[in-house]
């Protein structure tokens, strides 16, 4: 049964993780004239740079692939838990799976982002993109809330045969 509440907040969990890839979770500006924006795929450079472009090539390499890959997987695996529906036990472990996939996430971010700071000497101004993944959590909670629900539904009319 697609049409549960669970779904809901599944889909509200993979739409967040693609706005996630476009908006930036940071933005460094420098006294220097320069700033930088940082996103889930890497940094990007969008004024003049006293760095050349050492910047943008050395932090898209490095932080572009571990964060981008995490937020695919937690994007795919709502996907694939949305359709799991008649599997409810398989439902929570995959949503507690999702939800330490986010802590990780979350965590890559502020460690990332204190890094290009420490690079760049700028203060970040985080933005949208660092609120997403905590709504992502909430939904994910309220998602498994549902599911346990429905799942204690069913035990109590599998009692009453």
């Amino acid at each position: 049964m697609i049409q549960r509440v669970q779904t809901l907040f599944l889909l509200l969990v993979i739409a967040a993780g693609i706005v996630l890839m476009f908006f930036p979770l940071a933005v460094y500006y420098s006294e220097m004239g320069y700033y930088l924006k940082f996103f889930v795929y890497g940094v990007k450079n969008l004024a003049h740079d006293p760095f050349g472009d050492e910047i943008p090539k050395l932090f898209s390499l490095f932080f572009g692939l571990p964060l981008l890959l995490v937020q695919v997987i937690i994007i795919l695996l709502a996907g694939f838990t949305i359709f799991k529906y008649k599997r409810r036990p398989m439902q929570l472990r995959m949503n507690q799976l999702n939800i330490f996939l986010h802590v990780i996430l979350v965590g890559g971010i502020f460690y990332f982002s204190t890094l290009v700071e420490e690079r760049v000497a700028a203060a970040p101004v985080y933005g949208i993109g660092v609120v997403l993944p905590l709504v992502s959590i909430i939904a994910l909670f309220l998602s498994s809330n549902f599911i346990r629900k429905d799942e204690r539904l069913v035990r109590s009319a599998d009692r009453l045969r």
